[in-house]
């Protein structure tokens, strides 16, 4: 039962957490779960980051956990080093987290090493040394941190890079959406969370005049007929006036998804979805396994922080346009985060692109927008202006 615990638990911090970094950790920034209760951060820019940034994070942590008046306490760790000392950081024994966390430090890790509380941020390693970079009024005031997104900010915008244009939005949907590689079949509210996307999408195409807006269900969860009969009549209800505007992904589809299974899922959903969407997290997909003219397109949800893997990803799916232009399949890129990965899918020619990297998390789905290339990502609220430009690199095990 403990284990089956703390793997609840570490889903719960992981979606926690990897919410709150995709909205405040922004390129040129990187993040990414590399353990279970272990995030890797990176800041190009920096040549000391500022522990304190990360308290907001420990607060909200605090929060879902245990509420307001809860009894129990998040306490996060924060290395800074090189790389080789973060990922020995990660793979950390129990033991050695719970002397960092009392205070302890007895020289095992090289680096800086900051706990963090909802209260307090102490330097264990120097003992009593700064909790940040030192950095001047002036300089704290010139590093944007981004303006947290207003309350019911789920929505991100579709570009089309062909016509420099947002054609639409997509929900900012659970870590399945972003390219997690695991199954969400044994996630019993797999479900819950897809129909209260379809809820929202719903609301937000009775309530908006233009734009695509996508809604995304679980393969592994739709692949069962149960589920599909508990979706339908929700599908039912969704006003007739509106289906001309929405689109449906299916999420954490594999490489070779099962021709029969997927077709049950399409049969499903194409009354009600005039646009369907594959969303995979391997390049080399296998489109001829998909029925003949079953799709509108086929996305590729980039994961891991690794951006030379992240690039050779786009490549490698980008490179294989032949079946997908005789299968007549747009190809797409999710979850872009630097502008080497934008800039990549340009010049592949990918057909719509989305992520961190492309647009802000709104509160609203943007509708058809012109915006040119060079103005991504849209809706930045403070421009980067820092001079700090040395790369260093944290890694946060939550206790």
């Amino acid at each position: 039962m403990a284990a089956v615990d703390s793997e609840v638990l570490a889903g719960l911090v992981a979606k926690v957490a990897g919410a709150y970094l995709e909205t405040t950790w922004l390129w040129p920034r990187r993040f990414g779960l590399v353990a279970p209760f272990s995030f890797v951060l990176a800041d190009p820019r920096a040549t000391r980051l500022d522990a304190r940034e990360l308290q907001i994070l420990a607060a909200n942590l605090q929060a879902k956990l245990f509420g307001a008046k809860g009894a129990g306490e998040v306490c996060l760790l924060m290395l800074e080093g090189d790389q080789t000392e973060v990922m020995r950081f990660a793979a950390a024994h129990a033991d050695e987290i719970e002397a960092l966390l009392s205070g302890a430090d007895d020289g095992s890790f090289a680096g800086r090493i900051c706990r963090i509380t909802p209260t307090e941020v102490t330097s264990v390693a120097p003992q009593g040394g700064p909790v940040d970079g030192a950095p001047s009024v002036e300089e704290l005031q010139a590093i944007p941190v981004a303006s947290p997104p207003p309350a019911g900010a789920d929505w991100r915008g579709i570009y089309r890079l062909a016509t420099e244009s947002f054609v639409g939005a997509t929900l900012n949907g659970p870590a399945g959406d972003r390219g997690d590689p695991r199954g969400e079949g044994d996630d019993p509210f797999v479900l819950e969370r897809d129909l209260a996307g379809l809820r929202t999408v719903s609301k937000a195409a009775s309530t908006t005049q233009s734009g695509l807006l996508f809604v995304s269900f679980s393969f592994s969860s739709l692949v069962r007929a149960s589920v599909r009969a508990a979706l339908k009549p929700n599908l039912d209800a969704l006003p007739a006036a509106c289906r001309a505007r929405l689109g449906a992904t299916i999420r954490q589809v594999p490489r070779e998804p099962s021709y029969g299974g997927l077709s049950e899922m399409l049969r499903l959903l194409h009354p009600y979805f005039p646009v369907i969407n594959l969303q995979t997290g391997d390049p080399d997909f296998r489109i001829d396994c998909i029925p003949a003219e079953s799709v509108r397109s086929v996305t590729l949800a980039l994961s891991g922080t690794d951006e030379r893997r992240r690039l050779e990803a786009i490549r490698r799916f980008l490179g294989r346009k032949a079946p997908y232009q005789a299968n007549r399949v747009w190809q797409n890129v999710a979850n872009l985060r630097s502008p080497a990965e934008l800039d990549m899918c340009r010049r592949g020619q990918a057909r719509l692109v989305f992520g961190p990297a492309v647009s802000d998390l709104a509160a609203a789905p943007v509708g058809d927008l012109a915006v040119p290339f060079a103005e991504l990502p849209y809706g930045v609220t403070r421009k980067r202006t820092s001079k700090r430009a040395e790369a260093a690199e944290q890694l946060l095990p939550a206790g």
